[in-house]
């Protein structure tokens, strides 16, 4: 085990000392601050030119809105104001509302030059507001009708058990397992790409040698997968706290789909499940690194691990729609793809403790032949220089 320690601590040294491990880890929360504080920056700071609107009708506006100054057009005709537009009245728009609110909403604004989709919505935001304070007024309905007529009705769906029933999201098994699978993708991306670059970069520079002198094969590989994950679950975190500064709409679909259901959640089971598909595609990363010998190899071989995950991300809300079925049973026992699909079984329906563990028990069997063919793949492939294993010699170290 002390062996396998001093692989782990060599490589995290290793890795976090690269300054392209870094560039990768930050480079994702500079892109949301780009996406979601610049744009607030540049307006706070931009001196943006205010649009006076020459307003036809009788609606209430407020008289000044940012961006936009509201002007009463009084008794002129339009065609007199439509003049002001060929004159070049720079900023200036003509609003014409409708005669009767009540009856109708359509609007017609004429303007000279472009505006953009930030002032339009802007716009639609202001008189949403004026024809709902018009219409409330002149309909006698109070805040409180208002309120009841606006409010779309909430479902609630209950899951029948033996215990009883207990209440739980509709969505929250899809949302659950899409945000496993995404977590495993992501996680592999960093800890399978790190895996699979030092098993060819130590093969290219014989560093292996001196590795062999304190630790074996198996140790080695043990210790590269830990310190793997451990930087990929670091840039992970460092990700997850970027999307929660910058407002995600994906944490805030979390969120609202798990409110108040977290108890039903079978917590130990996800994680479990979780875990051990995580070690499974890491050691197939690492197995899949010893037989190749150089970074242009690595590509399709990753593409290939990685398939099983896309495309169970990709048919789970349609298999979640179609409720229990024998396609959703048969993966969620299938090891490459139970680590997302058991989970959203033991949240949507009820299945027995001996399925779940049926399924974990052949996922952790998979793992350990996985981490032994892997072991015997990078032993054999260690000492290779300037060649691969062949077809043959990967199918006689699997036969033993």
């Amino acid at each position: 085990m002390r062996s396998v320690w001093i692989v782990f601590w060599r490589e995290v040294l290793v890795r976090l000392k690269n300054w392209r491990f870094w560039v990768g880890t930050l480079s994702f929360p500079v892109l949301i601050f780009l996406v979601w504080a610049l744009p607030a920056l540049i307006e706070r700071f931009s001196q943006e030119k205010e649009v006076q609107v020459l307003v036809v009708g009788d609606l209430p506006l407020p008289a000044e809105k940012t961006p936009f100054r509201f002007v009463p057009s009084g008794e002129a005709p339009l065609d007199s104001l439509k003049a002001l537009l060929h004159e070049g009245q720079e900023d200036l728009v003509i609003l014409v509302l409708p005669q009767n609110p009540v009856e109708s909403e359509t609007c017609t604004l004429y303007t000279a030059f472009s505006l953009s989709a930030e002032k339009m919505e802007a716009l639609k935001s202001i008189l949403t507001e004026a024809f709902r304070t018009y219409r409330q007024a002149a309909l006698h309905l109070t805040s409180e009708a208002l309120t009841k007529l606006l409010t779309p009705p909430k479902i609630q769906v209950y899951k029948v058990t033996e215990a009883g029933a207990e209440r739980y999201s509709a969505g929250l098994a899809t949302v659950i397992g899409i945000f496993i699978g995404l977590g495993l993708f992501v996680l592999l991306l960093g800890a399978g790409y790190q895996i699979l670059a030092s098993v060819v970069e130590e093969k290219s520079n014989r560093l292996v040698e001196y590795l062999l002198l304190s630790a074996a094969p198996t140790q080695i590989l043990r210790g590269k997968v830990l310190a793997g994950l451990l930087l990929s679950v670091f840039q992970m975190i460092v990700w997850g706290l970027a999307l929660l500064l910058g407002r995600s709409l994906a944490f805030s679909m979390l969120m609202e789909v798990i409110q108040g259901q977290l108890h039903t959640i079978p917590w130990l089971w996800v994680v479990s499940f979780s875990l051990l598909g995580l070690l499974l595609y890491t050691f197939l990363y690492a197995a899949a690194g010893a037989t190749s010998e150089s970074v242009t190899e690595l590509s399709p071989l990753s593409q290939a691990i990685q398939w099983p995950l896309i495309l169970s991300v990709m048919v789970l809300p349609t298999l979640a729609a179609a409720g229990e079925g024998p396609v959703l049973k048969v993966l969620s026992y299938f090891p490459l793809t139970s680590p997302m699909y058991m989970p959203v079984r033991l949240i949507a329906t009820q299945v027995s403790i001996w399925e779940a563990a049926s399924s974990l028990g052949i996922l952790f069997l998979t793992l350990l032949g996985t981490e032994r063919l892997a072991a015997r793949l990078y032993k054999h492939a260690l000492l290779l220089y300037g060649q691969k294993l062949s077809w043959k010699a990967i199918w006689q170290i699997i036969r033993g």
